[in-house]
C-alpha cells in the first residue's frame, strides 16, 4: 500500500480518526502520511481534511476570513459606538451633567438661560425631540469648544 500525505484543517488543535477507525491523531495543519484507503475516505470531508499539497491554499483562505471577521467586527462595534452617541442626550453645563431626555421645554430653556447660553428658543412648530437635538448639539459643540481653548 502507497501512502498519501493529508492535513486536518478543523477548527481544533487536534483531531482524533474516527471515521475510518484508525484512531491516529491529526495535528491542525500538519501533514501526516496515511494509507490510501483512508486518505480516500477522510478526503470526502473537505472541511475537515485536504492533500498536503492544498495546505498552503487552505491557510492563506483561512487567514484571509479571520481578517474579514476581524475588520467586520470593528465595523460593528464602530457602529454600536455611533448609536450609543446618538441616543445619548447627556450634556454638561456649568461643570454639572444633565440628561436632555429627562426634561421638558421649559426646563431646558431656564437652564439655557440660567448659564448664560443663548441659542434661539424653541418654535411654535418645532417638535420637542427636535428641540432638545438641536440644544443637544449646540451644549456639545460649545464644550468642545471649550476644551480646544483650554489646551
Amino acid at each position: 500500500m502507497s501512502k498519501v500525505a493529508i492535513a486536518y484543517i478543523g477548527p481544533k488543535p487536534t483531531k482524533k480518526d474516527t471515521i475510518t477507525g484508525s484512531r491516529q491523531v491529526f495535528p491542525r495543519m500538519k501533514a501526516i502520511e496515511v494509507d490510501e484507503a483512508t486518505a480516500a475516505n477522510l478526503l470526502r470531508f473537505p472541511t475537515v481534511f485536504v492533500e498536503a499539497e492544498k495546505l498552503d491554499e487552505v491557510k492563506k483562505a483561512q487567514e484571509a476570513e479571520t481578517k474579514a471577521k476581524a475588520e467586520a467586527a470593528e465595523l460593528a462595534k464602530a457602529e454600536v459606538a455611533k448609536k450609543a452617541e446618538e441616543v445619548n442626550f447627556t450634556v454638561t453645563v456649568a461643570g454639572t451633567e444633565y440628561d436632555l431626555n429627562k426634561m421638558n421645554c421649559p426646563k431646558i430653556a431656564a437652564l439655557l438661560e440660567g448659564a448664560d447660553i443663548e441659542l434661539e428658543p424653541k418654535g411654535a412648530q418645532e417638535g420637542a425631540d427636535i428641540y432638545k437635538l438641536r440644544v443637544r448639539d449646540a451644549l456639545r459643540a460649545l464644550e468642545a469648544k471649550a476644551k480646544a481653548e483650554a489646551e
